[in-house]
């Protein structure tokens, strides 16, 4: 027995042995692997210098040049490209001035032009670069005793080509279970997750407002696998910005920390769709087709005399109609072309969220902004009438966020109708 404890004792002992030489050359290792990392060609001159080390490099961003307060002026650059982040050691230069006296220089000696300088309080060079079908921008600066610090961006396109169809006039088929949306696909290397309909509310934030609006009733969620080789938050933000852009969706919300947040509508070819796009580990796109939820219109109208219209949107306590309504107008609008002789109340409801005076002045101001819109775009004006009911006729509890979500709308009314019994 004495044996055996020995020998498992020798064995442990060896594991552990070799799980700490491991661990010790990983240590060593990994600070080599990222001083060995290759200078692009138009900064191979800092080894004449100094010593370049800790090099932190990212096969593709989008960055302000420089970054923070300097780069918020008339002088910042916006790049896009391989970006390389490091100090260099520059040995017995020990001021700031010092170092400046030597790394400056360098750069403007080796193809590198100062584009603006900042001397007063920060020592601070934008450089740029462009030779032989090259361009780079940097940042320059000297910081602690016997280091400089260089931030640089080659431009470089995106590491893939990425666009995206813009929706047809004619809504396409979108299953709801399986596959891709035909206009908002996955990033190349993406494999297909899940799909799935959600039948919880679409909402959308408002600028200045603490309360969501609600747009759709329900929307259909696609989830993703990130590519193999991973997939950078900013990468994801700005192949989406740029496809939907050119497709014709209109950004109405970013936000980027350790997850990303997109939120786009479109507008164009009679269509009103929403979309959602969230990373983190994984992504998902979700799509609300708003459109679709009121084509019915004129047959819901008349089976019940009023329906509650949702994505007129407003600004914040204001009567002031937002562009995103513009879709859901237009629908009110071909209804009341289409029939000639019908005649609507056009209703304005709050949540209970404020006094009631202040609640039937702002509802009342929204229902005419409503009436405004309609008799602009030619319906005659003794065809509509606008009416605010304040908060005295809520359909959902107001005691939630999604309740006053749900409260907070724009209905339209036929005066002259007897609802059907059901």
């Amino acid at each position: 027995m004495q044996s055996i404890a020995l020998s498992l004792f020798v064995i442990s002992a060896s594991r552990l042995r070799f799980v700490f030489i491991a661990a010790l050359l990983a240590f060593i290792t990994l600070p080599v692997m990222a001083q060995d990392l290759p200078m692009p060609p138009e900064l191979t001159f800092l080894y004449k210098i100094g010593k370049p080390y800790r090099v932190t490099y990212e096969p593709w961003t989008e960055l302000l040049m420089p970054e923070g307060n300097l780069g918020n002026t008339a002088f910042g650059k916006m790049t896009r490209g391989k970006h390389w982040q490091f100090p260099i050691i520059l040995q017995g230069a020990m001021t700031r001035e010092a170092i400046w006296a030597i790394i400056k220089p360098a750069f403007l000696n080796n193809g590198w032009t100062s584009v603006h300088e900042w001397p007063t309080g920060e020592i601070a060079m934008l450089a740029h670069y462009q030779k032989d079908g090259v361009e780079a921008w940097a940042t320059v600066e000297p910081g602690d005793p016997e280091r400089g610090t260089i931030d640089i961006v080659e431009i470089a396109p995106m590491p893939f080509k990425f666009t995206l169809k813009t929706p047809a006039a004619t809504p396409e088929l979108v299953n709801a279970n399986a596959g891709d949306f035909p206009w908002l696909g996955p990033l190349p290397g993406s494999k297909f997750r899940s799909s799935a309909p959600d039948t919880t509310p679409f909402y959308v934030s408002i600028q200045g407002a603490a309360a969501q609006e609600l747009v759709a009733s329900s929307s259909i969620i696609k989830d993703y696998y990130q590519p193999a080789d991973g997939l950078s938050n900013k990468l994801f933000r700005m192949a989406y910005h740029d496809a939907l852009t050119a497709a014709g969706w209109t950004i109405l919300s970013e936000s980027m920390s350790a997850d990303v947040v997109i939120t786009a509508h479109f507008t164009k070819n009679g269509r009103n769709l929403w979309a959602s796009l969230h990373k983190n580990d994984t992504y998902e796109i979700r799509v609300a087709d708003a459109g679709n939820e009121t084509k019915n219109l004129a047959k819901d109208l008349e089976a019940n005399c009023h329906v509650a219209i949702y994505g007129v949107l407003f600004d914040f306590n204001k009567s002031t109609l937002q562009a995103a309504s513009d879709p859901v107008l237009q629908q009110i609008l071909d209804l009341l072309k289409k029939n000639p002789t019908l005649k609507l109340e056009i209703q304005g409801h709050t949540d209970n969220v404020g006094g009631d005076a202040y609640n039937q002045t702002l509802s009342e101001a929204r229902a005419k902004a409503v009436v405004t819109w309609l008799t602009g775009h030619g319906v005659a004006a003794a065809r509509l009438t606008a009416k605010g009911y304040g908060k005295t006729k809520p359909i959902a509890d107001n005691s939630t966020d999604a309740g006053r979500a749900k409260n907070r709308r724009v209905e339209i009314a036929n005066p002259a109708c007897t609802a059907k019994a059901k």
